[in-house]
């Protein structure tokens, strides 16, 4: 029976968990945060040529006044020198499965200016990073989380950066009801694989709007992953705050998460990239394009097109537990015997967040879609749960074309094409 990814259920599910006394903590917290929105106090950086910050935390040598700690056990969080980003010292957050503690985070006391720049830098030890196998086992490890008004029912963060099965998500949510309890609607974003032992720089550029004008930035390690223009919070009086580190509530193989952070700076709308970005995280002009998110194959055909957009490869995916099994490589033979299931799909990979994907599938079954979110999954998704193709024997070729616009729209990139068999 095909495992459901249910993300969308499982991260309503975050805060409605009764009867856990670290619970009760964040609604106090949050109260003593909702004063002064754009009431910003600027601080001057340890680093001169950065500008209009309202925050800046190098752990040096611990937190400062500006960050505060949701820890529930005594191991949660720690000022260490064993790894750092900058300085000699990073935040090292830990959960553990045992007893009923859901998250190890830090916190910015205050609520993030409603048009701001965000900078901060993790480390993720492989020894602590191994993937889940249940899909609803997820971490969030970044949230921009809204704080309700009265009236407002407990929700999920309208901005947060989770790991579902060894992958970094982007998640918005939205809202425009001025009393809310869920999303009226929701963006994802797969950035590609998790990476391990190394620092991740990654710089946010946030406009919050419920209405059309929200505007949402990311960078990752200087190259720009998400570009977005649409509604990205709730309509609440007080915008959200700042938290990083790891939540979690469902544990299936792993039983602890360990995670660093450093170099975390905050600033207005006047800020820029330049100013918030970890040092030596790209340049001040960050570039739009970036890594491969997998090794690119050797195509039959790469068709080149104007827009900068690239399919850079195909992944085969377990259907029944939406997990990567490998790249699809040009003139491979796929044998069904040796696979761990014939419940199968294929995502295109592409080098930034496209506006769609053409796919064109032909040979011993043909099928076109235009596929519109990542995933870019040729025979679709729900929720990051890939739809299942029980493929027949024979010979196929694949072709996908990313368009800069929605429906196939819009200027077309390069594409990438690949012929493969399956065999008994």
């Amino acid at each position: 029976m095909k495992t459901k990814l249910l993300f969308s259920i499982s991260l309503l599910s975050l805060f409605t968990v009764a009867c856990e006394t670290e619970e009760i903590v964040e609604p106090k917290e949050v109260a003593r945060l909702t004063s002064g929105i754009e009431d910003l106090s600027y601080i001057t950086s340890a680093d001169k040529n950065r500008r209009n910050l309202v925050a800046e935390e190098r752990i040096e040598p611990s937190l400062s006044g500006a960050f505060g700690r949701q820890i529930y056990t005594s191991y949660g969080f720690g000022a260490t020198t064993s790894v750092s980003r900058s300085g000699s010292r990073s935040a090292r957050l830990e959960l553990r499965k045992e007893g009923s503690a859901v998250r190890s985070e830090i916190i910015f006391n205050k609520p993030t200016p409603s048009h701001g720049w965000y900078g901060m830098s993790l480390y993720m030890p492989s020894g602590n990073w191994q993937t889940e196998k249940d899909g609803d086992g997820w971490d969030i490890i970044t949230q921009f989380h809204g704080t309700p008004d009265s009236g407002d029912g407990s929700r999920v963060p309208p901005i947060s950066m989770s790991v579902i099965q060894g992958r970094l998500v982007l998640t918005v949510n939205y809202s425009s009801k001025r009393y809310n309890k869920n999303p009226d609607g929701r963006k994802r974003f797969d950035l590609g694989p998790v990476v391990k032992d190394k620092w991740v720089d990654f710089v946010y550029h946030i406009k919050y709007s419920y209405k059309s004008d929200g505007k949402l930035e990311l960078w990752k390690n200087g190259s720009k992953v998400v570009s977005y223009t649409g509604p990205n919070t709730y309509n609440d009086a007080v915008t959200p705050y700042l938290k990083m580190g790891v939540y979690k509530r469902n544990w299936d193989y792993v039983s602890k998460r360990v995670i660093y952070v450093d170099d975390v700076r905050i600033g207005d709308g006047n800020s820029s990239y330049a100013d918030v970005a970890p040092s030596g995280s790209g340049s001040s002009q960050p570039v739009d394009q970036p890594t491969s998110p997998s090794p690119s194959p050797t195509p039959t055909d790469n068709t080149s097109g104007t827009s900068g957009q690239q399919v850079v490869s195909f992944t085969l995916i377990n259907a029944d537990t939406d997990r990567d099994i490998k790249t699809i490589s040009n003139g491979e033979t796929l044998d069904l015997s040796n696979l761990p299931t014939r419940n199968l799909n294929i995502r295109a990979n592409t080098n930034t967040t496209v506006g769609s994907v053409y796919f064109a599938l032909s040979g011993a079954k043909s099928f076109t879609k235009v596929e519109g979110g990542a995933p870019y999954a040729l025979f679709g998704d729900t929720n990051l749960n890939y739809a299942a193709w029980r493929p027949a024997v024979g010979s196929y070729t694949l072709k996908a074309t990313p368009y800069s616009g929605t429906n196939k729209s819009g200027s077309a990139g390069t594409s990438l094409t690949v012929s493969f068999k399956v065999q008994e």
